[in-house]
């Protein structure tokens, strides 16, 4: 597996109480919920994991937003300072493998939008997932099981590209670029177009009528010629 970003995922270390926690936890009905659970009724021993969980799950985040400069790792938007709007992201969802939980690899932070609003617990973004598994099932991180950019193994910027132009604190222009299959897919599944701002100029009215066709579009098109 390639990580193309610092620090690398093989620097993160779980201690003894974290892993025993994380065992605890994944016997629970909500696994990545269990810091939420009324301490009533929790013996001692669950409510050290419990806590040990909540500290674990701020780990988590700090780790990616310095992996990610403090971006989303769908969209790019800065989320520096903007900690509601931070969401630790399961890129395999939780809910469709339980043991990914609290794998540091299947972890990222996005923001709210593209985490809550647009991705949720779609699986669109999985290769093969709609026939029972993955594309490459014994090899979780293979590139070949993503539609998109994989937050920790691919290079965003090999796929996408984002500029945008700023008056004082105002953001005057936002535009994506697609560069890969992959970047297509993001484009249109993460409604990245809804994020552009284009100036009444020229030159951003033309970078508007050159993007990229859906993935779907492009399909159509290569097949009949067009």
């Amino acid at each position: 597996m390639t990580d193309p970003r610092e620090p690398k995922l093989s620097t993160f270390s779980y201690s003894l109480l974290e892993t025993e926690a994380i065992e605890w936890a994944l016997k629970q009905a909500n696994p990545w919920g269990v810091d939420t659970l009324p301490k009533t009724g929790l013996s001692q021993q669950e409510r050290d994991f419990s806590d040990t969980i909540e500290n674990l799950k701020d780990r988590f985040k700090a780790f990616h937003l310095e992996r990610q400069n403090d971006c989303c790792c769908y969209c790019a938007q800065w989320l520096m300072g903007r900690p509601i709007e931070q969401d630790r992201e399961h890129i395999i969802p939780k809910g469709k493998n339980r043991e990914l939980t609290f794998t540091i690899s299947n972890l990222a932070v996005a923001c709210k939008t593209c985490n809550m609003s647009v991705k949720g617990t779609k699986t669109s973004h999985l290769r093969g997932f709609r026939h029972g598994g993955l594309r490459e099932p014994n090899d979780v991180l293979s590139p070949k099981n993503y539609n998109i950019p994989h937050p920790n193994i691919d290079d965003w910027t090999l796929h996408l590209s984002h500029t945008f132009e700023k008056t004082d604190m105002t953001v005057t222009a936002s535009h994506y670029s697609t560069k890969s299959k992959k970047g297509r897919f993001s484009y249109y599944f993460f409604k990245l177009y809804e994020l552009e701002i284009f100036a009444n100029t020229e030159e951003q009215r033309r970078i508007k009528s050159t993007q990229s066709l859906h993935p779907k579009l492009v399909d159509l098109r290569d097949k009949f010629g067009q």
